[in-house]
């Protein structure tokens, strides 16, 4: 971003379509592209921008400041991938770009065996729990690293 922002301090190009993805790392590196015309949109991972509540307030911004943006999965599980699924959802229409979940990608990665989060004919099927919608089968996690009472 910080290359972009050097090459953008002459004279206005004319427009190009610049979707910013990997080096949006945070709320403040959205602000700065947005605030300094550095992009046009956002390829945007969850847990690369620090959760689900980072990732609605880019939405949010994105809103206020007309900015398309996706919702990715980052090669996880059913719990990342019900989560973009559930922030994309919530995407205006005209300003979501998509939603991409791993689980086409990924074999039995699913902490919810019952309810796997998949593309079904194009469409993500969201599991029916609570919150996000994964019951996390405890079994499948394995033992714990630490127990903190």
């Amino acid at each position: 971003m910080q290359y972009l922002a050097r090459k953008s301090s002459g004279p206005r190009a004319p427009p190009s379509s610049v979707i910013s993805g990997e080096s949006t790392e945070n709320l403040s590196t959205a602000l700065d592209a947005v605030g300094q015309e550095l992009c046009d949109g956002f390829g945007m991972k969850i847990t690369r921008i620090g959760g689900i509540r980072p990732m609605t307030q880019v939405r949010d911004m994105c809103q206020i400041r007309s900015r398309p943006h996706t919702c990715d999965d980052s090669w996880g599980g059913n719990i990342i991938a019900a989560a973009c699924t559930h922030v994309s959802a919530t995407v205006h229409p005209k300003l979501n770009e998509g939603t991409w979940i791993a689980a086409p990608y990924l074999d039995d990665v699913h902490y919810d065996p019952a309810n796997p989060v998949d593309v079904v004919d194009g469409y993500i099927q969201l599991p029916d729990g609570p919150g996000l919608g994964v019951v996390v089968d405890e079994s499948v996690l394995g033992e714990p690293i630490a127990v903190i009472e």
